[in-house]
């Protein structure tokens, strides 16, 4: 660090967490479930009260600001501090970690910001699911190697495991103080390299996709969803598809296609529940009707409809066939992304599916297409690849 550069403000907790929506306020909350003192900022002034109120009520201590006497922060930003910064480690690296809007030029402003204001030694965290580390990276930050991924998964509460993202020019110390942070919250670290979606998201889009095409083409969500648990998921695809939310699955599956267009049919239902106002879960109603968090038993009469819409078939599937094409589209992803350096190792794939899906088989989550076996896999390929993109298999592909 250059000796005129600004220092991490005396008195602000190590942690700064920037954006105080759904995603950012379940991160809060794991913070706040660890005794971990952090800082919580968010543009919108209402959102930062509701998150101080909530906080208050569950015993927590609080205060405005996050610095008394002022605010290193950005003007834009408003904050409260919650726990005792006096009890923050100062062994620990700061550590700033960002779930603000999708938008890389968003992120890159909030970052040179950051960096500008608090010092070079802050590690800058991005919880990106859709954007590339290096992108956020950019061109404008001084020190860009204190950009990396966290990115936590949802449930946040649920999920044993976060993804820890090295893009090209991350510094390894800041990596490592990205894994220290992972295991203070008490969860595992997946390690990975940039690239796009990372392990968990690169292998979940196909897979929640192809929910969507098979609910227009004649399968029930009762098939679907006995599919999922047979094959060791904790709850059905499109029940996670409204815990993600509409607007953030229409940024991975973007961010997806855009990257692999040969290997995905994007489904229409995504961008038409966007349109409805069909948000998900936290607001109320998604593919499913919500009531204080409990799920309907069948899908909602909007999403009935959207299906009516964008039918395609009325074909007449059996579990087994819905098992097989719900699950080859993730096994090949998974191909390929070893190939590609992503994860340097199945086992690394097998972590990031249990502690970041909830996946709950005894067994590993590669044992699976290892029983499955090669001629099961090929053959289910040779049926369904010239109806679906996502059952095309790269030629070098093999089962692990």
């Amino acid at each position: 660090m250059k000796p005129d550069s600004p220092q991490w403000p005396h008195g602000l907790p190590h942690v700064l967490l920037i954006g105080a929506g759904v995603v950012g306020r379940a991160i809060a909350d794991a913070h706040a479930a660890r005794n971990l003192p952090f800082c919580l900022a968010d543009q919108s002034e209402e959102a930062i009260r509701a998150a101080a109120r909530a906080f208050d009520e569950a015993g927590y201590a609080t205060r405005d600001g996050s610095l008394a006497g002022g605010s290193p922060l950005p003007e834009s930003l408003h904050a409260i501090t919650v726990g005792d910064p006096s009890s923050t480690d100062a062994t620990t690296a700061p550590i700033v970690i960002e779930s603000i809007v999708e938008r890389c030029e968003v992120k890159q402003e909030m970052f040179a910001a950051l960096q500008a204001g608090l010092g070079e030694t802050a590690v800058l965290c991005s919880n990106t699911s859709t954007l590339l580390i290096d992108e956020i990276a950019g061109r404008r930050l001084r020190s860009p190697g204190r950009v990396c991924g966290m990115h936590f998964f949802m449930p946040v509460h649920a999920r044993a495991a976060v993804e820890v993202v090295a893009g090209k020019r991350s510094d390894d110390d800041a990596i490592q103080a990205v894994v220290d942070h992972a295991a203070r919250l008490g969860k595992r670290a997946i390690r990975c390299q940039d690239g796009p979606g990372f392990i968990v998201n690169r292998m979940l889009s196909p897979y929640l996709n192809q929910a969507l095409l098979l609910l227009c083409r004649g399968a029930s969500e009762r098939q679907i969803e006995r599919a999922a648990l047979a094959y060791g998921m904790p709850m059905s695809p499109l029940e996670l598809i409204d815990w993600i939310g509409a607007p953030t699955m229409y940024h991975a599956g973007k961010a997806f296609t855009s990257a692999f267009p040969q290997r995905i049919d994007p489904s229409p239902m995504v961008p038409a529940l966007l349109k409805r106002k069909r948000l998900g879960r936290d607001s109320g109603g998604g593919l499913f009707d919500y009531d204080r968090g409990r799920r309907s038993q069948q899908l909602s009469d909007p999403t009935q409809q959207l299906i009516e819409t964008y039918r395609t078939d009325r074909r007449a599937f059996s579990d087994g066939d819905v098992l097989l094409l719900l699950t080859i589209p993730m096994w090949i992803e998974a191909t390929c992304l070893l190939k590609e350096g992503v994860a340097d190792s199945m086992s690394t794939v097998d972590l990031a599916m249990a502690g970041g899906l909830g996946f709950t088989s005894d067994a590993n989550w590669s044992e699976f297409f290892a029983e499955l076996g090669t001629e099961r896999i090929d053959d289910a390929i040779s049926r369904w690849q010239s109806e679906f993109k996502s059952m095309r298999k790269p030629d070098d592909a093999q089962v692990a």
